[in-house]
């Protein structure tokens, strides 16, 4: 009865830290890496963009940037950004070529925009989405990148989804090295009464 009772025990530990994971995906375009993770309801957006390439090769600061594809929300905020995209506005409409000027899309998009930021590594986007029924597992990205602060857009307007995968968090591995550290155990004691 003991046996049913730990092996039923260490399956369960195992089961909550698959359960308890973040998720992340990466789209790489034009030597820019978007990283996108999301925990509960922040939603984190990583834009790693020192070095361009391509038709964004002379752009230097970024001026806009529309998430889509994340289910319904009944309001969401920018709670990180970088530098001056701290004070950016926040519309539902669609990210063009003019920025959020296209039509709106209430409870299922946002599209952040204002005074330039320049690119570089590490620019972190946080998130926070209340209500509705978020669903994260594969937003839509699109940006706008210009050359310095003037208004002369650079390159294409990218408009691609960013895959999700799961990441297991620390207390994942730690559940798992318990359950681990619990089925040696049970292992040592059995061989200890033989």
């Amino acid at each position: 009865m003991n046996t049913i009772i730990r092996k039923t025990l260490l399956s369960s530990l195992l089961a909550a830290g698959a359960i308890a994971s973040a998720h992340a995906g990466t789209l790489e375009y034009q030597g820019v890496t978007f990283t996108s993770s999301w925990t509960d309801n922040v939603l984190t957006l990583e834009i790693d963009a020192a070095h361009p390439t391509g038709d964004w090769a002379n752009a230097t600061t970024i001026g806009a940037l529309q998430l889509k594809g994340l289910g319904s929300f009944d309001s969401v905020s920018l709670s990180s950004a970088p530098g001056g995209a701290a004070n950016w506005t926040l519309s539902s409409n669609e990210l063009n070529a003019n920025g959020c000027g296209g039509g709106g899309h209430v409870g299922a998009s946002l599209c952040f925009s204002g005074d330039h930021v320049k690119l570089s590594d590490d620019m972190v986007f946080k998130f926070t989405f209340n209500g509705g029924a978020t669903d994260f597992a594969s937003p839509h990205v699109k940006v706008n990148f210009f050359d310095g602060d003037g208004g002369r857009k650079v390159g294409s307007l990218l408009s691609e989804n960013i895959p999700m995968a799961p990441v297991p968090e620390p207390q994942t591995y730690a559940m798992m090295l318990g359950g681990l550290a619990v089925l040696g155990a049970m292992t040592r004691r059995r061989k200890a009464k033989r």
